[in-house]
């Protein structure tokens, strides 16, 4: 079965690229990416992880 992963910060100005390249390394083929305050309990990217 495939990985996928999830990266995500929680300002624009942070970058996620550690987490993605960290996550391409364990060997996920697809890595869902966002940017989203703490405060919210939004996650698109997240739930489509959740349903692949």
């Amino acid at each position: 079965m495939p990985l996928i992963g999830y990266a995500r910060v929680s300002t624009d100005e942070q970058s996620n690229a550690a987490q993605v390249q960290e996550l391409r390394a364990a060997g996920c083929i697809e890595v869902h990416e966002e940017h989203g305050s703490g405060g919210s309990r939004d996650r698109p990217a997240l739930a489509i992880c959740a349903t692949a």
